[in-house]
């Protein structure tokens, strides 16, 4: 996904017919980087999208720059959405990418919202462009997103998972009691050798 310069031109999905339609025939590429180490090709974009929005909050704030971070919201989630459409998540490699890729669109979600407000309140003149129409909607879908982690995780037992989507709820401050609720069913789950690593882990993830 280089551009002519050599670069990621991650931004050209805004004004593809991606935004509205999946692609459900896909190239064996992106079938088979699933499978083979458990990242889609659409998921490291978005990564790589959310990775943008991060760095330019390192920029001096103006209208321009957030909007950029608006930009890169909404493709990061096109992306997502890509993957998330899929009806092929049926081993254990894609069953992981598509728990991941659920965990990406939350905390996408999350940006977006913040984002949104910003614009909103700091550059009242700035146009603003709600490309995928989320606008008040964005935390219903971040739980949504979340509540459906916890329950694969669940019926699959995939613990980490779990005890991902419980930091995520504390770190972006959705609701503590929730996080702190499946960290400990989660917890409980595992031997106490794995518990002292898995706390340990806990401590070193990021908002």
């Amino acid at each position: 996904f280089a551009d002519s310069d050599g670069g990621f031109d991650l931004l050209s999905i805004l004004s593809s017919d991606n935004i509205y339609e999946v692609q459900q025939k896909r190239s064996m590429l992106r079938q088979s980087a699933e499978t083979l180490c458990d990242r889609g090709v659409e998921a490291i974009q978005a990564a790589i999208c959310q990775a943008e929005v991060r760095n330019l909050e390192s920029s001096p704030a103006s209208a321009e720059v957030v909007g950029k971070q608006l930009q890169f919201c909404q493709a990061g989630l096109i992306y997502l959405n890509q993957t998330l459409s899929q009806n092929d998540a049926n081993n254990h490699e894609r069953r992981k990418n598509y728990l991941l890729c659920l965990h990406q669109k939350a905390h996408l979600l999350f940006w977006h919202q913040k984002i949104l407000q910003r614009l909103r309140d700091d550059f009242v003149d700035a146009p603003v462009n709600d490309l995928l129409e989320l606008e008040g909607k964005e935390m219903d879908q971040l739980r949504q997103c979340w509540i459906e982690c916890d329950e694969l995780s669940k019926k699959y037992d995939y613990v980490y998972m779990q005890l991902l989507v419980g930091k995520s709820f504390i770190n972006l401050k959705i609701d503590e009691a929730v996080g702190e609720e499946l960290i400990t069913s989660a917890l409980e789950k595992l031997t106490p050798s794995d518990r002292t690593v898995a706390e340990e882990l806990l401590t070193r993830i990021d908002p």
